[in-house]
């Protein structure tokens, strides 16, 4: 398209004129020669000549958009070129609104992810300490050496079961005993699960579900000397604490200087009773 810009005369000192109606040609070549008229802003006429090539553009449109371009024109462009007036408009690219499915493939993965922590989550939520009945396994207890944990669990050798003259041997070579329960004679009342010196052991009841075998050890009995052993009772199900718990001094003189010291104390906002183990029947 090519434009050419003609000044017809100078009439800056006359009366401004009527602007003639743009003439449009058809030449040979098929393209088409638009003359028009304008005045500019120091008030001068001036010619304008357009050429224009229409090219035919097939291309699917909403069928709205196709009637309303076949509108005939009105006003002051009722006579005027067909198609848009390139002085006043500027015709670009069409612009087409593709929607992607990448979302579906995003939503995908994050549904697996979720999937995968709530696993994980489960997982975690069954593993439970032998020990101290912590979320966490046996072998990687912090407590297994206050706690008297088993040594063939946490890795360490297993002691060779003692033997003498008036005691049975193992039942199984290699079986680790425990050695609370060497010596003994079948069928004999230590052969419980644990056996304990009740005349060492204090009972600590009302204690608060907060308060943890660490917290007994390094708080409320920091200033009796050493403990054998710290044993909180939990729920089997939930793991909370009963708020009862057991401990082990190593003389009967300490057990019984703490006892008289704790018993009817303020301990987390309850009152703690602590009392000796009463023997087992």
């Amino acid at each position: 398209m090519a434009d050419i810009e003609q000044r017809v005369g100078e009439w800056a000192d006359d009366e401004p004129q009527e602007l003639q109606e743009p003439v449009v040609k058809t030449n040979a070549d098929g393209t088409k020669t638009i003359i028009s008229y304008r005045i500019k802003e120091d008030g001068k006429k001036v010619k304008i000549t357009q050429k224009v090539k229409e090219v035919i553009v097939k291309e699917s449109v909403n069928k709205e958009v196709a009637k309303r371009k076949k509108w005939a024109k009105f006003g002051a462009e009722k006579n005027s070129a067909p198609g848009p007036d390139f002085r006043t408009t500027q015709v670009g690219e069409p612009v087409y609104l593709r929607l992607g499915t990448a979302w579906k493939a995003l939503e995908k993965e994050e549904e697996e992810k979720s999937a995968t922590e709530a696993a994980k989550t489960s997982t975690s939520t069954r593993i439970k300490c032998r020990t101290c009945g912590g979320a966490h396994y046996t072998a990687k207890c912090p407590f297994k050496e206050t706690l008297g944990g088993d040594p063939a669990i946490s890795g360490g050798a297993s002691p060779a079961p003692e033997s003498t003259a008036g005691s049975p041997a193992p039942s199984a070579p290699g079986k680790y005993v425990p050695v609370h329960l060497r010596n003994r004679q079948p069928g004999a009342e230590g052969e419980k699960r644990f056996d304990r010196d009740d005349s060492t052991t204090l009972k600590v009841s009302q204690l608060n579900e907060v308060v943890t075998e660490q917290m007994i050890r390094n708080e409320l009995f920091a200033n009796f000397g050493p403990l054998v052993r710290v044993n909180i009772v939990r729920n089997k199900e939930t793991g909370r604490s009963k708020g009862l718990a057991f401990v082990q001094f190593a003389s009967e003189t300490t057990a019984q200087r703490a006892m008289e010291a704790l018993h009817g104390r303020g301990y987390h906002s309850l009152i703690l009773h602590v009392e000796f183990t009463k023997p087992r029947r």
